[in-house]
């Protein structure tokens, strides 16, 4: 087994009737105009933040667990990085967030991987970083770049790679037939290789009969149904209110709302999208999720960010400043990761929020409703 090659670039996985917005004016230059217009620098020490040259883009928060999970295995030892992912117990959304993180893992030296498969070959957790990183490996070969970017060979490599991964899935579904994330897996290879609607339908129903409700498939069923891979603006909308509806009290998933907001931003770049009452109605959904998180769910941090955004898009800079501080020094997340350069996307959002909060002669954000 040999899932590493010697390439740069990003993982590709990534995460009832609504009134879909219609008033989206393209304007790139408009975009563009707009923040050179904004100033561009405050002093961060002075309102309690990381200055701009200390904030780590490469991941959301701090996660001393996963670190030293993603160590150990870099040194070669596979015992750790098990007991990491064993350790996530029936939590299956905490189990694949396990899993992505030693998948990426494998990136420069998979040589534990194989060793954790040769000593323990009906481990399904070995089997399931195994799919994962194979999945992780297609996104790499494939790069970032729009489609008209991405060569032919590129291309060829990512299905490729994608064709593999999947046999290597149904392999950890075989392994542990109750875990979701096997088939969690399989949505990017779904979107990757043009599922019909119908066969990831199929898939979805797999997933949900056992997580109905689990984080990671939702944001990356969402990509599924986006326009730019195999769906419509309207599926995407559909799907994300349907799934922000059926969430229960507690859940985060009333985030998937705001990301859909930002995945159709990024595909019509004009703000004005967030002036719409279905954002405004998204964002108090994902202020309330949020209120009723623990304080160390292993997803806060990545709907911070989310949050975060949208609330400075929709010139909400109070409750924007809240969640800028509570993100800390860390910029690795999407919305910023949209960007080609995600450091320089948060430090706008970030610096515009707290000059539009001065300048509103720093109000505190209002007082929200028990929920």
């Amino acid at each position: 087994m040999n899932i590493v090659v010697d390439i740069a670039g990003a993982c590709l996985l990534v995460y009832a009737a609504v009134t879909i917005p219609r008033n989206i004016r393209k304007g790139r230059a408009a975009r563009a105009r707009a923040k050179a217009a904004l100033p561009i620098k405050i002093d961060a020490a002075a309102y309690g933040l990381v200055p701009a040259a200390q904030v780590d883009a490469g991941r959301p928060a701090p996660d001393p667990q996963a670190d030293a999970a993603v160590a150990a295995a870099r040194a070669g030892d596979w015992r750790h990085p098990a007991a990491y992912l064993a350790d996530a117990g029936y939590d299956w959304d905490l189990r694949w967030y396990r899993t992505r993180h030693l998948a990426d893992a494998t990136e420069d030296d998979d040589g534990w991987l194989t060793a954790w498969r040769t000593e323990s070959p009906g481990d399904p957790g070995a089997a399931l970083v195994h799919a994962a990183a194979l999945v992780s490996l297609a996104g790499r070969v494939r790069g970032t770049q729009s489609g008209s970017r991405t060569t032919a060979e590129q291309f060829a490599g990512f299905h490729r790679l994608l064709a593999e991964a999947l046999p290597a899935c149904q392999e950890a579904a075989y392994l542990s037939p109750y875990d979701p994330n096997p088939y969690v897996a399989q949505i990017s290879i779904a979107y990757g290789l043009g599922w019909s609607h119908e066969d990831f339908r199929q898939l979805w129903a797999q997933i949900t009969a056992r997580d109905p409700h689990h984080f990671a498939a939702h944001s990356a069923a969402l990509q599924f149904w986006c326009e730019k891979w195999c769906g419509s603006r309207e599926l995407m909308f559909d799907f994300a209110e349907q799934a922000a509806a059926s969430a229960p009290r507690g859940s985060l998933l009333p985030f998937i709302r705001i990301y859909a907001v930002l995945e159709q931003e990024s595909r019509d770049p004009d703000y004005s999208i967030y002036q719409e009452p279905y954002v405004t109605a998204a964002v108090d959904a994902t202020l309330d999720a949020v209120d009723l998180a623990p304080a160390g769910h292993h997803r806060l941090p990545a709907v911070r960010h989310l949050l975060a955004n949208a609330l400075f898009r929709t010139r909400r800079y109070a409750e924007a400043v809240e969640q800028f501080r509570a993100i800390g020094g860390y910029a690795g997340a999407v919305p910023w990761t949209y960007s080609r350069d995600p450091l320089k996307e948060f430090v706008h959002a970030r610096t515009n929020t707290f000059i539009e909060w001065e300048k509103a002669g720093r109000p505190t954000a209002p007082p929200r409703a028990t929920v």
